[in-house]
């Protein structure tokens, strides 16, 4: 038994020799940096660049949409009507809505079978309310509306 014994006790420590060994021929490679990490340099990354290439009349577009949106042209906007009735008279408010309030523009719109003068262009309720006491002053049948886009 003892025999067996020895026998394994010598067949582990030649296990563990080779084991070591190997270890250490690995090891011996890299006999210039004891450690086993490597540093690596990194480089910033380049900063990209984009180019846009762009129809000049773009920029004239945007500009046009703008005062359009200004103006009211492309939005549901609120306007006030002064008058409807005959042309001439129609004409007569028109001036004289002009020349009363000039921060406004007045026009006439034939609807069949009468002309309509009306004013402004007013984004919000609260706005036209605001210009409608102002201009119930000199017209006291004004009244606002919301015109229906064709």
């Amino acid at each position: 038994m003892r025999i067996l014994n020895k026998k394994n006790n010598l067949l582990l420590l030649g296990f563990c020799f080779t084991g070591i060994t190997y270890i250490s021929a690995q090891d011996s490679t890299n006999l210039d940096n004891p450690t086993v990490f490597t540093t690596v340099e990194m480089t910033p990354p380049v900063e990209p660049t984009i180019t846009i290439n762009q129809d000049p009349r773009i920029n004239q577009l945007l500009d046009i949409k703008t005062k359009m949106d200004k103006d009211g042209v492309l939005s549901e906007n609120y306007r006030i009507q002064l008058y409807t009735g005959d042309l001439n008279k129609a004409n007569t408010i028109r001036n004289n809505a002009e020349k009363t309030f000039p921060q406004w523009r007045a026009d006439i719109v034939y609807e069949t079978p009468n002309h309509k003068v009306w004013i402004g262009n007013y984004r919000s309720k609260l706005e036209t309310d605001r210009a409608l006491k102002e201009i119930r002053k000199e017209f006291p049948n004004a009244f606002p509306f919301k015109p229906e886009k064709k």
